[in-house]
């Protein structure tokens, strides 16, 4: 039976900053062996993008928009291409976004839909703890996942971590490799707006209150302005790749 997808969301101008916060919407996708009920909270959709409906496309797969969802191998998958960021201080931003001067990727994609396709992979905010500010010295904590990037080159595909696109001129390294944590972004307190779509931040690696993905590695004192795109790479602007997203068992 296909999914379908169920939007409730509050109205009244009276309450704008309530209704923006907690606007509700309500995923069924049913399969043939189970029927599951995902929840989630997003913002009123911002004028330039709103949250696509889900679409079953196979007994284990859905898409959100551009976002392709696999529920057995619980995992995402969303193409973009390389940006011409000097220097970095996220993985990936939306299409057009605000931080993708900064960011290694631009994905073909909004926030809306690349959260709401996590939450449909099992990933839960409850379980988070998510930047207090940009450059937070605390470690973000969330439900675990791996990030691998693919492209086409001479001689074949090729497919790598994701902590390899970012390497460190001081440090002369790339980061260290290991678990990403899912923190699903904030909502504004002066406006309900949703951050991640705001700044355009999807996965990013400097503890920031925006990023629906972000990294639990401490800071490196004193290398802002250091992180660039991995040059052993040879990627360059414009080459299309294709990100995807894998939850990982969490610790019991």
């Amino acid at each position: 039976m296909d999914g379908v997808l169920t939007e409730r969301t509050l109205n009244g101008a009276s309450n704008r900053r309530q209704c923006a916060a907690s606007a509700v919407i309500l995923i069924t996708v049913f399969t043939c062996s189970e029927v599951r009920l995902c929840e989630a909270q997003t913002a009123a959709p911002s004028p330039i993008s709103k949250p696509a409906r889900v679409e079953k496309l196979g007994p284990d797969t859905l898409r959100v928009g551009n976002v392709r969802i696999d529920t057995a191998r619980k995992e995402i998958s969303v193409k973009g291409v390389v940006t011409d960021a000097n220097i970095l201080e996220f993985i990936a931003a939306t299409k057009g976004g605000r931080k993708a001067y900064e960011s290694a990727l631009e994905l073909e994609t909004n926030a809306f839909d690349f959260n709401l396709g996590l939450i449909l992979i099992g990933l839960d905010q409850s379980r988070s703890v998510v930047p207090k500010m940009h450059l937070d010295p605390a470690v973000p904590l969330g439900d675990p996942l791996e990030i691998w990037v693919e492209w086409d080159q001479p001689g074949g595909r090729r497919k790598i971590r994701a902590e390899q696109l970012v390497y460190n001129t001081h440090a002369k390294s790339t980061l260290p490799e290991g678990p990403w944590v899912y923190t699903g972004s904030l909502f504004s307190a002066q406006n309900g707006a949703y951050l991640a779509e705001v700044q355009g931040t999807l996965i990013g690696f400097v503890h920031s209150p925006s990023c629906v993905i972000d990294s639990p590695r401490p800071l490196s004192p004193g290398t802002y302005g250091n992180d660039v795109i991995n040059p052993a790479l040879n990627l360059k602007a414009g080459m299309a790749v294709e990100v995807i997203v894998r939850a990982l068992p969490r610790a019991r």
